[in-house]
Protein backbone atom coordinates (compact mmCIF):
# COMPACT_ATOMS: atom_id res chain seq x y z
CA UNK A 1 0.00 0.00 0.00
CA UNK A 2 1.54 3.28 -0.84
CA UNK A 3 2.60 5.62 1.65
CA UNK A 4 0.61 8.70 1.89
CA UNK A 5 2.77 11.53 3.84
CA UNK A 6 3.49 14.73 4.52
CA UNK A 7 7.00 16.05 2.26
CA UNK A 8 9.72 16.01 4.93
CA UNK A 9 11.08 19.62 5.86
CA UNK A 10 13.58 19.91 2.91
CA UNK A 11 14.81 22.45 0.92
CA UNK A 12 12.08 23.23 -2.35
CA UNK A 13 12.97 24.37 -5.11
CA UNK A 14 11.56 27.65 -4.90
CA UNK A 15 13.74 27.89 -1.17
CA UNK A 16 16.97 27.26 -3.29
CA UNK A 17 15.44 30.74 -5.74
CA UNK A 18 14.66 32.91 -2.43
CA UNK A 19 18.18 31.27 -0.88
CA UNK A 20 19.74 32.81 -4.24
CA UNK A 21 18.53 36.04 -4.22
CA UNK A 22 19.38 35.88 -0.17
CA UNK A 23 22.86 35.38 -1.35
CA UNK A 24 23.12 38.00 -3.87
CA UNK A 25 20.96 40.41 -1.65
CA UNK A 26 23.77 39.56 1.19
CA UNK A 27 26.11 40.66 -1.67
CA UNK A 28 24.99 43.95 -1.95
CA UNK A 29 25.01 44.76 1.53
CA UNK A 30 28.72 44.40 1.91
CA UNK A 31 28.97 46.47 -1.23
CA UNK A 32 26.61 49.21 0.67
CA UNK A 33 28.64 48.97 3.97
CA UNK A 34 32.18 49.30 2.42
CA UNK A 35 30.72 53.02 1.11
CA UNK A 36 29.99 53.73 5.01
CA UNK A 37 33.08 52.04 6.18
CA UNK A 38 35.50 53.72 4.17
CA UNK A 39 33.70 57.03 5.56
CA UNK A 40 34.89 56.18 9.07
CA UNK A 41 38.01 54.09 9.05
CA UNK A 42 41.56 55.95 8.44
CA UNK A 43 42.57 56.69 4.63
CA UNK A 44 45.62 53.96 5.42
CA UNK A 45 43.11 50.92 5.80
CA UNK A 46 41.24 51.57 2.73
CA UNK A 47 43.53 49.18 0.85
CA UNK A 48 43.58 46.51 3.34
CA UNK A 49 39.63 46.76 3.83
CA UNK A 50 38.85 46.48 0.18
CA UNK A 51 40.94 43.55 -0.26
CA UNK A 52 39.59 41.98 2.47
CA UNK A 53 35.66 42.93 1.27
CA UNK A 54 36.10 42.08 -2.57
CA UNK A 55 38.88 39.50 -2.67
CA UNK A 56 37.72 37.55 0.31
CA UNK A 57 34.08 37.98 1.70
CA UNK A 58 32.43 38.94 -1.90
CA UNK A 59 34.23 35.39 -3.21
CA UNK A 60 33.24 33.78 0.14
CA UNK A 61 29.40 34.41 -0.87
CA UNK A 62 29.88 33.71 -4.94
CA UNK A 63 31.17 30.29 -3.65
CA UNK A 64 28.03 29.38 -2.12
CA UNK A 65 25.94 30.65 -4.39
CA UNK A 66 27.66 28.56 -6.94
CA UNK A 67 27.37 25.24 -5.26
CA UNK A 68 24.01 25.75 -4.60
CA UNK A 69 23.59 24.96 -7.90
CA UNK A 70 24.83 21.49 -7.62
CA UNK A 71 22.49 19.00 -7.78
CA UNK A 72 23.67 17.91 -4.39
CA UNK A 73 23.65 20.42 -2.52
CA UNK A 74 20.35 20.06 -0.35
CA UNK A 75 22.21 17.04 1.43
CA UNK A 76 25.05 19.61 2.58
CA UNK A 77 23.52 23.08 2.35
CA UNK A 78 23.89 23.32 6.58
CA UNK A 79 27.13 22.60 6.51
CA UNK A 80 28.10 25.26 3.42
CA UNK A 81 26.20 27.28 5.42
CA UNK A 82 28.26 27.39 8.32
CA UNK A 83 31.01 27.54 6.90
CA UNK A 84 30.02 30.78 5.29
CA UNK A 85 29.29 32.30 8.16
CA UNK A 86 32.42 31.10 9.93
CA UNK A 87 34.34 32.10 7.21
CA UNK A 88 32.58 35.94 6.55
CA UNK A 89 33.13 36.24 10.52
CA UNK A 90 36.90 35.28 10.52
CA UNK A 91 37.15 37.88 7.57
CA UNK A 92 35.92 40.47 9.62
CA UNK A 93 37.99 39.33 12.85
CA UNK A 94 40.92 39.81 10.76
CA UNK A 95 39.95 43.12 9.49
CA UNK A 96 39.21 44.38 13.26
CA UNK A 97 42.96 42.88 14.14
CA UNK A 98 44.57 45.02 11.25
CA UNK A 99 42.53 47.82 12.01
CA UNK A 100 43.57 48.06 15.32
CA UNK A 101 47.48 46.47 14.37
CA UNK A 102 48.24 49.33 11.70
CA UNK A 103 46.11 52.40 12.93
CA UNK A 104 45.12 51.85 16.53
CA UNK A 105 41.46 52.02 15.14
CA UNK A 106 38.80 50.14 17.34
CA UNK A 107 36.62 48.91 14.14
CA UNK A 108 33.49 47.63 14.94
CA UNK A 109 32.59 44.39 15.53
CA UNK A 110 28.70 44.39 14.14
CA UNK A 111 29.45 42.21 11.43
CA UNK A 112 29.61 39.78 13.25
CA UNK A 113 26.08 39.62 14.58
CA UNK A 114 25.26 40.21 11.22
CA UNK A 115 27.14 37.16 9.55
CA UNK A 116 25.50 35.02 12.32
CA UNK A 117 22.02 36.34 12.37
CA UNK A 118 21.79 36.02 8.45
CA UNK A 119 22.86 32.76 8.53
CA UNK A 120 20.26 31.18 11.31
CA UNK A 121 17.56 33.07 9.98
CA UNK A 122 18.28 34.05 6.41
CA UNK A 123 19.90 30.62 5.52
CA UNK A 124 17.68 28.84 7.90
CA UNK A 125 20.99 27.44 9.88
CA UNK A 126 19.39 24.38 12.06
CA UNK A 127 20.11 24.63 15.63
CA UNK A 128 22.92 22.47 16.38
CA UNK A 129 24.87 23.93 12.95
CA UNK A 130 23.85 28.06 14.27
CA UNK A 131 24.66 26.72 18.08
CA UNK A 132 28.37 25.13 16.68
CA UNK A 133 29.07 28.62 15.00
CA UNK A 134 27.54 30.64 17.59
CA UNK A 135 30.73 28.39 19.76
CA UNK A 136 33.51 28.95 17.13
CA UNK A 137 32.30 32.38 16.32
CA UNK A 138 32.41 33.45 20.06
CA UNK A 139 36.09 32.06 20.90
CA UNK A 140 37.00 33.95 17.73
CA UNK A 141 36.06 36.93 19.22
CA UNK A 142 37.19 36.50 22.74
CA UNK A 143 40.65 35.48 21.36
CA UNK A 144 40.98 38.12 19.34
CA UNK A 145 40.39 40.60 22.21
CA UNK A 146 43.04 38.38 24.18
CA UNK A 147 45.06 39.60 21.25
CA UNK A 148 44.16 42.89 20.76
CA UNK A 149 42.84 45.49 23.37
CA UNK A 150 40.26 46.45 20.54
CA UNK A 151 37.60 48.45 22.23
CA UNK A 152 39.95 49.62 25.61
CA UNK A 153 38.06 49.65 28.90
CA UNK A 154 35.09 48.38 26.71
CA UNK A 155 36.62 45.45 25.48
CA UNK A 156 35.17 42.91 27.44
CA UNK A 157 32.01 44.44 28.19
CA UNK A 158 31.70 43.90 24.20
CA UNK A 159 33.07 40.62 24.12
CA UNK A 160 30.35 39.79 26.14
CA UNK A 161 27.31 41.92 24.12
CA UNK A 162 28.87 39.63 21.28
CA UNK A 163 28.47 36.09 23.28
CA UNK A 164 25.35 37.14 24.98
CA UNK A 165 23.47 38.23 21.19
CA UNK A 166 25.06 35.24 19.57
CA UNK A 167 23.36 32.97 22.03
CA UNK A 168 20.01 34.60 22.13
CA UNK A 169 19.79 34.40 18.29
CA UNK A 170 20.84 30.44 19.01
CA UNK A 171 17.67 30.18 21.52
CA UNK A 172 15.73 32.02 18.84
CA UNK A 173 16.55 29.35 16.10
CA UNK A 174 15.91 26.16 18.47
CA UNK A 175 12.66 27.74 19.20
CA UNK A 176 12.16 28.33 15.64
CA UNK A 177 13.04 24.41 14.94
CA UNK A 178 10.75 23.05 17.77
CA UNK A 179 7.79 24.85 16.82
CA UNK A 180 8.43 23.99 13.11
CA UNK A 181 8.51 20.39 14.37
CA UNK A 182 5.57 20.68 16.33
CA UNK A 183 3.80 22.13 12.84
CA UNK A 184 5.06 19.16 10.68
CA UNK A 185 3.58 16.54 13.33
CA UNK A 186 0.61 18.04 13.82
CA UNK A 187 0.58 17.71 9.78
CA UNK A 188 0.95 14.91 9.44
CA UNK A 189 -1.80 14.27 11.97
CA UNK A 190 -3.96 16.08 9.76
CA UNK A 191 -3.03 14.34 6.82
CA UNK A 192 -3.43 10.96 8.54
CA UNK A 193 -6.98 12.18 9.40
CA UNK A 194 -8.24 13.17 6.18
CA UNK A 195 -6.85 10.14 4.19
CA UNK A 196 -6.10 6.65 6.22
CA UNK A 197 -9.66 5.27 7.79
CA UNK A 198 -9.67 5.19 11.64
CA UNK A 199 -11.00 1.81 11.96
CA UNK A 200 -8.65 -0.32 9.13
CA UNK A 201 -5.83 1.65 9.09
CA UNK A 202 -6.27 1.56 5.10
CA UNK A 203 -7.05 4.79 2.84
CA UNK A 204 -10.00 6.30 3.18
CA UNK A 205 -12.37 6.68 0.21
CA UNK A 206 -11.39 9.99 -0.85
CA UNK A 207 -7.72 8.90 -0.58
CA UNK A 208 -8.46 5.74 -2.03
CA UNK A 209 -10.21 7.26 -5.22
CA UNK A 210 -6.71 10.13 -5.52
CA UNK A 211 -4.33 7.18 -5.01
CA UNK A 212 -6.50 5.00 -7.51
CA UNK A 213 -6.82 7.72 -10.23
CA UNK A 214 -3.04 8.56 -9.93
CA UNK A 215 -2.17 4.94 -10.67
CA UNK A 216 -4.61 4.74 -13.58
CA UNK A 217 -3.08 7.55 -15.20
CA UNK A 218 0.56 6.05 -14.74
CA UNK A 219 -1.09 2.47 -16.38
CA UNK A 220 -2.82 4.49 -19.35
CA UNK A 221 0.24 6.43 -20.36
CA UNK A 222 2.11 3.35 -20.27
CA UNK A 223 -0.31 1.21 -21.78
CA UNK A 224 0.17 -1.18 -18.78
CA UNK A 225 -2.40 -3.85 -16.89
CA UNK A 226 -4.50 -2.37 -13.77
CA UNK A 227 -6.84 -4.51 -11.73
CA UNK A 228 -9.59 -3.31 -9.36
CA UNK A 229 -10.85 -5.49 -6.63
CA UNK A 230 -14.33 -4.76 -5.34
CA UNK A 231 -14.73 -6.89 -1.96
CA UNK A 232 -17.55 -6.82 0.55
CA UNK A 233 -18.33 -9.39 3.41
CA UNK A 234 -20.86 -11.46 2.86
CA UNK A 235 -24.30 -11.18 5.28
CA UNK A 236 -22.60 -8.99 6.97
CA UNK A 237 -26.02 -7.02 8.42
CA UNK A 238 -27.04 -10.60 10.02
CA UNK A 239 -23.42 -10.99 11.86
CA UNK A 240 -23.59 -7.23 13.00
CA UNK A 241 -26.97 -7.60 14.25
CA UNK A 242 -26.50 -10.94 16.12
CA UNK A 243 -22.48 -10.61 17.54
CA UNK A 244 -23.23 -6.60 18.14
CA UNK A 245 -20.76 -3.77 16.59
CA UNK A 246 -17.91 -4.25 18.35
CA UNK A 247 -17.31 -7.69 16.53
CA UNK A 248 -18.63 -6.00 13.27
CA UNK A 249 -15.61 -3.69 14.10
CA UNK A 250 -13.39 -6.44 14.71
CA UNK A 251 -15.03 -8.16 11.10
CA UNK A 252 -13.73 -5.11 9.05
CA UNK A 253 -10.18 -4.87 10.81
CA UNK A 254 -10.27 -8.64 9.84
CA UNK A 255 -10.83 -7.68 6.84
CA UNK A 256 -8.38 -5.44 6.43
CA UNK A 257 -5.45 -7.42 7.52
CA UNK A 258 -6.18 -10.21 5.49
CA UNK A 259 -5.82 -7.54 2.15
CA UNK A 260 -2.77 -6.58 3.66
CA UNK A 261 -1.63 -9.97 3.85
CA UNK A 262 -2.62 -10.50 0.11
CA UNK A 263 -2.10 -7.47 -1.56
CA UNK A 264 1.85 -6.80 -0.03
CA UNK A 265 3.77 -4.91 -2.61
CA UNK A 266 4.41 -0.92 -2.30
CA UNK A 267 2.49 0.02 -5.11
CA UNK A 268 -0.67 -1.90 -4.10
CA UNK A 269 -3.59 0.72 -3.65
CA UNK A 270 -6.10 -0.51 -0.74
CA UNK A 271 -8.89 1.34 0.86
CA UNK A 272 -12.17 0.92 2.66
CA UNK A 273 -14.70 2.20 -0.04
CA UNK A 274 -17.50 1.71 2.63
CA UNK A 275 -19.41 0.34 5.39
CA UNK A 276 -18.12 -3.48 5.00
CA UNK A 277 -17.13 -2.62 1.08
CA UNK A 278 -13.53 -2.35 0.13
CA UNK A 279 -11.15 -1.90 -2.29
CA UNK A 280 -7.63 -2.64 -4.24
CA UNK A 281 -6.34 -1.25 -7.06
CA UNK A 282 -3.33 -3.46 -8.46
CA UNK A 283 -0.83 -3.28 -11.08
CA UNK A 284 0.36 -6.36 -12.78
CA UNK A 285 1.43 -7.88 -16.12
CA UNK A 286 -0.83 -11.56 -16.33
CA UNK A 287 -4.47 -11.88 -15.75
CA UNK A 288 -3.45 -15.20 -13.77
CA UNK A 289 -2.32 -13.29 -11.07
CA UNK A 290 -5.50 -10.94 -10.29
CA UNK A 291 -7.06 -14.63 -9.97
CA UNK A 292 -4.46 -15.57 -7.42
CA UNK A 293 -4.95 -12.78 -5.20
CA UNK A 294 -9.01 -13.11 -5.14
CA UNK A 295 -8.30 -16.85 -4.45
CA UNK A 296 -6.23 -15.96 -1.53
CA UNK A 297 -8.38 -13.63 -0.03
CA UNK A 298 -11.29 -16.10 0.20
CA UNK A 299 -8.87 -18.74 1.33
CA UNK A 300 -7.70 -16.23 4.08
CA UNK A 301 -11.70 -16.30 5.47
CA UNK A 302 -12.13 -19.90 4.91
CA UNK A 303 -8.93 -20.94 6.89
CA UNK A 304 -10.25 -17.99 10.15
CA UNK A 305 -13.85 -19.47 9.78
CA UNK A 306 -15.42 -16.77 11.79
CA UNK A 307 -18.79 -18.53 12.78
CA UNK A 308 -21.84 -16.15 11.20
CA UNK A 309 -25.02 -18.22 13.07
CA UNK A 310 -27.57 -15.72 10.77
CA UNK A 311 -25.94 -16.04 7.77
CA UNK A 312 -28.42 -18.37 4.83
CA UNK A 313 -25.33 -19.74 3.47
CA UNK A 314 -22.24 -21.11 5.16
CA UNK A 315 -23.00 -20.02 8.67
CA UNK A 316 -19.33 -18.76 8.66
CA UNK A 317 -18.12 -15.22 7.36
CA UNK A 318 -17.26 -14.36 3.74
CA UNK A 319 -16.16 -12.37 1.08
CA UNK A 320 -17.33 -11.68 -2.43
CA UNK A 321 -15.00 -10.19 -4.58
CA UNK A 322 -15.51 -8.59 -8.14
CA UNK A 323 -12.67 -8.09 -10.18
CA UNK A 324 -12.06 -5.79 -13.72
CA UNK A 325 -8.96 -5.93 -15.28
CA UNK A 326 -6.94 -5.34 -18.06
CA UNK A 327 -4.84 -2.46 -20.16
CA UNK A 328 -5.88 0.96 -18.69
CA UNK A 329 -6.07 2.16 -21.88
CA UNK A 330 -9.33 0.16 -22.56
CA UNK A 331 -11.01 2.01 -19.99
CA UNK A 332 -12.07 5.59 -19.93
CA UNK A 333 -11.37 6.13 -16.21
CA UNK A 334 -10.67 4.40 -13.01
CA UNK A 335 -14.61 5.07 -12.34
CA UNK A 336 -15.28 3.15 -15.41
CA UNK A 337 -13.09 0.09 -13.97
CA UNK A 338 -14.88 0.84 -10.49
CA UNK A 339 -18.22 0.29 -11.71
CA UNK A 340 -17.75 -2.82 -14.03
CA UNK A 341 -15.83 -4.46 -11.00
CA UNK A 342 -18.64 -3.60 -8.99
CA UNK A 343 -21.07 -5.13 -11.11
CA UNK A 344 -18.79 -8.09 -11.03
CA UNK A 345 -18.88 -7.98 -7.39
CA UNK A 346 -22.99 -8.03 -7.73
CA UNK A 347 -22.87 -11.37 -9.95
CA UNK A 348 -21.04 -12.70 -7.46
CA UNK A 349 -23.49 -12.29 -4.98
CA UNK A 350 -25.96 -13.56 -7.16
CA UNK A 351 -24.16 -16.94 -7.47
CA UNK A 352 -23.80 -17.74 -3.74
CA UNK A 353 -21.20 -15.14 -2.47
CA UNK A 354 -17.95 -16.65 -1.27
CA UNK A 355 -16.28 -16.57 -4.90
CA UNK A 356 -14.72 -14.14 -7.57
CA UNK A 357 -15.54 -13.17 -10.38
CA UNK A 358 -14.09 -11.33 -13.27
CA UNK A 359 -15.73 -8.55 -14.99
Amino acid sequence: MPNIAVVPNTTSSRDILLLRLSILVGGVLIALFMIGDLQLIPRELAGAYITNRVLVQLPILASLLAVTFFSQFRNFAQTAFLGTVLALTYANYYVIHVSWAQAGFSFPYEGTLLYAFFGFFVFGMKFYYALTAMLLSSLGFIGLMLLDPVYGERTWMNAGFVVGSLFIGVIGRHRIDRLLGQLEDANEQLVALSTVDGLTDLLNRRALMSESERLFALQRRSNQRLAVFMMDLDHFKQFNDHYGHQQGDQAIRLQADIMRQVFKRQTDILGRYGGEEFMAVIEGEHSDRFEFLAAAVLKQWQERAVPNEDSPDSKVLSCSIGICQGLASEFDSIDDMIRRADEALYRAKKQGRARYVIA
